[in-house]
């Protein structure tokens, strides 16, 4: 059963979000035990291999068996990239979990209530992307299953991916569109009217299961996500005008290069399109190419605007911007004044109007921390070859002769089913018409689940319904609706509506997907989880009416555990927690990620926050342990651990790879697992070794990465930055901790010399001129001239300033002098307040939740943001970037903490102390998560009495401790008075 939950307006949503009411799908995980495990005898199966690469290839794979009746039945699968799995007709999961290829994984899911006596089917629709992502690591198409299954006669039966099996495409789904951005996998169009074409086939098997490119094949460590359907409410409706030209995206990087191709800045993309225009009359055409060189009949144009007579020009974009994350597809728009038609320079009659050549001179693929070990000298003269490859085909082949002579040998005619529409482009360019109404029919009974909402076409332009979830949501589109064929519906999310009506865009993430109809009755679930609150559908090319009797968004997140939630006497506070708590959610898959909109990826630095705010709001030590092996395994190939993983972006972000060294010994901390933390040691080891190849002549390390810690204007472009030598002094010395734990001596005495050397280099750069810290050492050895909060909380946290010095540094960080750059994100205030607890000014830490979290409210949010209201990244007049990321969700950390005073005090939760700070409240309640089971405290205030109840399970121990703020009143904890 899955239970349907109506959108209750944020506060019903946040407290429903967060009550653990809501149930996963039909196919669960199997328990650790409930079966034992059986040989491999599946194959890696696909269709047959083609002569080109393959891109974005999604193919059906089925198999039909009988079974006896069973007893157990678990079902092992993954691929590569993803899958969905149904059994007998019914959704049983998505998968694979993120893994590296030397490290794979698999799915194990319990599908005995799905399977029946008799005749059965497994169906499998699996996409291989063909494109590298911060997700997922692209070999080769491939799908593993194997059904173990015993029978109540305790006879074993085993169904397994072989040659049996049939396959055919998917062909409603396209195949050439672009990446959702840089971060994420493939767009999504699907046209219903193609979907189940196409004969099914024997399948090609590509590899025994454990051959193939997919190495040390292991269970999923984290269980699958949920699917809790969600309908949102509909919230009004319009007309947008008919977009009011042409657009085009397309894949050219798989043009250029026969493997996938990982998203790092460093893959130049050069080449150029070409078409022809033919226009019935004089007039102009404007061109949007996101910066690349437009040239029509060879010349350049203003704002690439072209006044031109009636009939044919030659047309010619010139990728002049080949470096870039988001360059590795080209979107190209026109906007003619005049009726135009755009045919292709090779054949007038081709099916499609373009062609593309590469330059292949400049083919380069490189990953950015090659990039920046390269040196200047190197990077200028490999720029420069590049850039004069482009400027010669700027010069010489820009006219219909010059690319007839010089580029068109080498074209390739692009057909119309290798590129699409830029569908995405349509949203962000939406004009609503004013005064515009459609004649909706049925909205009450369709609000009330009882009918169809019908919609009919507008002669003004294209209906836009939105709908709002009452609060940010993540997971699938699903539709029902009854319409024409070629009906287009659009739907796209965002986040924030300003109160003037703007809407505020994704930037350059395409957040929506497009779902063509076919005759009749449409349901449909999309392949890909985005996130927002208020989602637009827009319906294109429509001339009838339809008929929509469901849309829903399935939220899809890490099945969370909630313990009893903070609330207090203030209910601004209580708000805030639950905001934060449902964040943190949102940003919980198979790992922690930093959003659930924008990006959906594991950055080691988020992790290390999110699992501190996960293990006292929901436990969730699992996924914590999952994230700390998978960004481990990015030591197979780096000297330093990886900042975002499992990734094709090769870049090393050092303040990430020392906080993973934090985030070990959180772990430890939280469990008491030392035999985890004998696992992880090694690689803690070896991230240190690693980095202790990068230092300067002072002994701090210093390496050409990407030196940033927070967005707040740090004068962090130099190789030595104060706070990475700080942050590598605090991993060295959890590593120190960790080596005590473990009894480790091999390492001990390089760990602690390598923390000294850091800390003697960092006091070098303390300025007592200033009375602070450098931000840095410049290339030419000189100090910085800016300082920052940052050097100065991080100095208190990892014990690295002279103790005299702490009450100085501490005054500055409550009152920084002017010209002293702020904190920019409430991911660098965690650090800031752990530095406040460690200083016992626990009070200083509500203050400063007061402060950043209440504009939040006031802007009505239901997440916590980014950045805070007076933050770094709102653009356009927005308060911020992403409304929905968890490396912000401090609160639910420091609240139970300090509010109500409990905090561990041995690992793995088995003594807390108890002592609570009333900062003004008159009373407080929660509890908090731990791995023996919900620790609960609560307090109230009555004259100088103070009743504290307080209760851990079992084999927990429980203490109070007075602190300033209960001077001179009378303390009782569960009763009984307290000195």
């Amino acid at each position: 059963m899955v239970k349907t939950v109506r959108a209750l307006g944020a506060a019903g949503l946040l407290a429903a979000a967060l009550a653990g009411t809501f149930i996963s799908g039909a196919a669960g995980a199997v328990e650790d035990g409930a079966m034992e495990t059986a040989p491999w005898s599946a194959s890696w199966i696909w269709t047959a291999a083609d002569a080109t690469p393959a891109y974005n290839e999604t193919i059906e794979a089925r198999k039909s068996f009988a079974l006896p009746e069973l007893a157990s039945a678990s079902l092992r699968i993954t691929a590569d990239t993803t899958y969905r799995l149904y059994v007998n007709g019914q959704w049983a999961g998505d998968g694979p979990g993120r893994s590296w290829p030397k490290h794979y994984q698999y799915d194990v899911l319990d599908v005995l209530p799905l399977l029946r006596a008799g005749e059965n089917e497994l169906l499998v629709v699996a996409k291989f992307f063909g494109i590298g992502t911060f997700h997922r690591i692209p070999q080769e198409p491939g799908l593993l299953v194997q059904l173990d299954a015993r029978a109540k006669d305790g006879s074993a039966v085993t169904v397994a991916s072989d040659a049996s099996w049939e396959v055919r495409p998917a062909a409603g789904w396209t195949q050439y569109a672009p990446k959702q951005s840089v971060q994420m996998g493939l767009y999504e169009i699907y046209d219903a009217r193609r979907a189940g074409t196409g004969d099914f086939v024997p399948a090609t098997v590509r590899h025994a299961a454990t051959e193939g490119p997919w190495k040390d094949l292991q269970p999923r460590d984290c269980p699958p996500l949920t699917r809790i359907p969600v309908t949102p409410s509909l919230l009004k409706s319009g007309v947008v005008a008919k977009f009011d030209g042409m657009s085009f995206v397309f894949p050219t990087v798989v043009w250029i290069y026969d493997q996938p191709v990982p998203s790092n800045n460093h893959v130049q993309v050069s080449g150029a399109f070409a078409t022809v225009l033919d226009l019935a009359e004089a007039g102009t055409v404007r061109f949007g190419a996101d910066g690349n060189a437009v040239h029509v009949d060879g010349k350049r144009a203003k704002d690439d605007t072209f006044s031109l007579e009636k009939g044919r020009h030659f047309a010619v974009v010139i990728l002049s911007e080949g470096f870039g994350h988001w360059r590795h597809d080209t979107e190209l728009a026109l906007y003619p004044s005049a009726p135009l038609t755009l045919r292709n320079p090779l054949d007038d009659d081709a099916d499609a109007p373009w062609c593309f050549t590469p330059f292949p001179e400049t083919k380069l693929v490189m990953s950015d921390m090659e990039w920046s070990l390269l040196g200047d000298e190197k990077r200028g003269e490999i720029e420069a070859r590049i850039d004069g490859v482009v400027r010669d085909h700027q010069k010489n082949s820009a006219t219909e002769e010059g690319w007839r002579a010089r580029l068109a040998p080498a074209a390739r005619k692009v057909a119309a089913n290798e590129t699409t529409e830029a569908v995405h482009r349509l949203f962000q360019e939406r004009k609503p018409v004013e005064g515009a109404a459609p004649r909706l029919e049925g909205a009450d009974a369709y609000a009330a689940g009882s009918g169809p909402l019908t919609v009919p076409p507008a002669a003004e332009g294209d209906v836009e319904l939105v709908f709002d979830l009452g609060a940010q949501n993540v997971g699938f589109f699903e539709l029902d609706l009854e319409a024409e064929a070629g009906l287009e519906v659009d739907i796209a999310g965002v986040e924030y509506i300003a109160p003037d009506g703007r809407v505020q865009h994704t930037e350059r993430y395409r957040n929506s997907m497009r779902h063509v109809c076919a005759g009749g009755r449409n349901a449909f679930t999309s392949l890909s989880r985005r996130a927002g609150r208020f989602l637009f559908v827009t319906l294109r090319k429509q001339t009838r009416p339809a008929a929509l009797y469901a849309f829903r968004m399935v939220e899809s997140t890490y099945p969370v555990q909630p313990v009893e939630a903070f609330t207090c006497s203030d209910p601004r506070l209580g708000q805030i927690y639950g905001i934060s708590a449902l964040t943190l959610k949102l940003c919980m898959e198979d790992t922690f990620t930093d959003c659930p909109l924008y990006e959906q990826t594991l950055w080691v630095g988020d992790a290390r926050n999110e699992a501190l705010f996960a293990f006292t709001t929901f436990g969730a030590e699992d996924l914590a342990r999952r994230c700390i092996k998978l960004a481990a395994y990015s030591l197979d190939d780096y000297p330093m651990v990886q900042c975002q993983v499992p990734s094709t972006w090769g870049i090393i972000l050092p303040a990430w790879s020392f906080q993973w060294v934090l985030m070990v010994w959180d772990h430890y901390l939280e469990t008491g697992d030392r035999d985890f933390l004998a696992w992880a040691y090694p690689y803690v080891v070896k991230n240190l070794r690693g980095a202790d190849q990068y230092n300067d002549d002072r002994g701090l390390f210093s390496a050409p990465f990407w030196n940033m810690f927070d967005w707040s204007g740090i004068d962090d472009g130099h190789r030595t930055v104060t706070h990475n030598a700080m942050f590598a002094a605090g991993a060295a010395d959890a590593a120190v901790k960790c080596a005590q734990i473990l009894g480790d001596t091999e390492h001990l005495e390089w760990l602690t010399a390598y923390r000294d050397r850091q800390a003697a280099g960092v006091e070098g750069l303390w300025d007592a001129g200033r009375g602070w810290y450098a931000d840095a050492v410049r290339g030419d050895g000189t100090l910085s001239p800016k300082t920052c909060m940052h050097t100065g909380f991080l100095s208190l946290l990892f014990d690295l300033c002279p103790k005299e010095r702490r009450g100085e540094i501490l005054e500055k960080l409550l009152n920084p002098p002017e010209g002293m750059t702020p904190i920019g994100s409430p991911f660098a205030m965690m650090y800031f307040l752990d530095a406040l607890e460690k200083e016992g000014r626990g009070e200083e830490i509500v203050k400063a939740i007061y402060r950043d979290y209440q504009p939040m409210l006031d802007e009505g949010a239901t997440t916590v943001w980014e950045t805070f209201a007076r933050g770094t990244t709102g653009r356009d007049g927005f308060p911020t970037r992403s409304h929905t990321h968890a490396w912000s969700s401090s609160p639910v950390r420091f609240l139970p903490r300090v509010v109500l005073g409990v905090t561990p005090e041995a690992p793995g939760g088995t003594v807390f102390r108890v002592s609570p700070r009333l900062c003004g409240l008159e009373w407080a309640k929660g509890a908090i998560a731990t791995p023996k089971g919900p620790v609960s405290a609560s307090w109230r205030r009555e004259g100088s009495r103070v009743d504290i109840s307080a209760a851990g399970p079992k084999g927990v121990m429980l203490h109070f401790r007075r602190n300033e703020s209960l001077e001179g009143l009378d303390v009782y904890l569960n009763g009984v008075p307290q000195r």
